[in-house]
């Protein structure tokens, strides 16, 4: 089996370009780099399409969709257009301060084997999510859960767009939802119960965030404490 295409989200003149370079290429893991877009740089044509309520409204934030909220969520859907376009079968997007795993070729090739074939997305690093009753073993003693979907209206989320694997039919099924931009990448991925995305996940993550500087696409000042 191909190992799916790896698609790192990143600024285009960022100091990470460097640092997530190395930590791939020393796992000998081939990549490109997708140019992220910088949500204080953005046209105002774009800007006044954002559905600037909806979020606040509807999933109780303290506040609208902040620059660079946009930004990174605009980045990851431009990734889904990408993959849809290009007829990508899978591709694993990564943030460019993704810490990753040094078996994550590895996980990801034991989770593709044993993954149903009509999966839309493998989370690799995520936040609380529930689960059906048997997770599969993987390499290294990782499990592959298979997420339930909430209730239709529920406010549940699988958090973070650090690292994951999706499809090109779960690329299309996020578009289908995506605009107008109206939440953070993360609430795009994680509504499982909205996009009708069948979710998995490596548990527990085989990726991280970085947690030594905030997202240079997605700052959102502590938005996950």
């Amino acid at each position: 089996m191909q190992f799916p295409k790896i698609i790192v989200i990143s600024l285009k003149n960022s100091s990470r370009r460097a640092i997530i370079s190395k930590r791939l290429l020393g796992l000998g893991l081939e990549f490109e780099f997708f140019d992220a877009t910088y949500g204080k740089t953005l046209p105002q044509e774009i800007l006044d399409s954002v559905d600037y309520e909806f979020y606040p409204k509807h999933y109780l934030s303290p506040k609208p969709l902040t620059l660079g909220e946009i930004g990174c969520a605009i980045s990851h859907i431009r990734a889904y257009e990408h993959i849809v376009e290009n007829k990508i079968e899978s591709a694993i997007i990564l943030e460019d301060d993704a810490i990753i795993s040094h078996f994550l070729k590895e996980i990801v090739q034991d989770a593709l084997n044993k993954v149903k074939k009509n999966y839309d997305l493998i989370f690799l690093d995520h936040g609380k999510a529930k689960s059906y009753p048997f997770k599969k073993k993987l390499y290294e003693g990782y499990r592959l859960a298979h997420y339930r979907a909430p209730s239709k209206n529920s406010k549940r989320c699988i958090i973070y767009t650090t690292a994951y694997l999706i499809t090109q039919l779960g690329a299309s099924k996020l578009l289908n939802y995506a605009y107008p931009v109206r939440m953070p990448s993360d609430y795009l991925t994680g509504l499982i119960q909205k996009t009708k995305i069948n979710a998995y996940g490596i548990e527990p993550p085989c990726v991280f965030r970085g947690l030594s500087i905030d997202s240079e696409i997605n700052q959102i000042e502590h938005r996950y404490e």
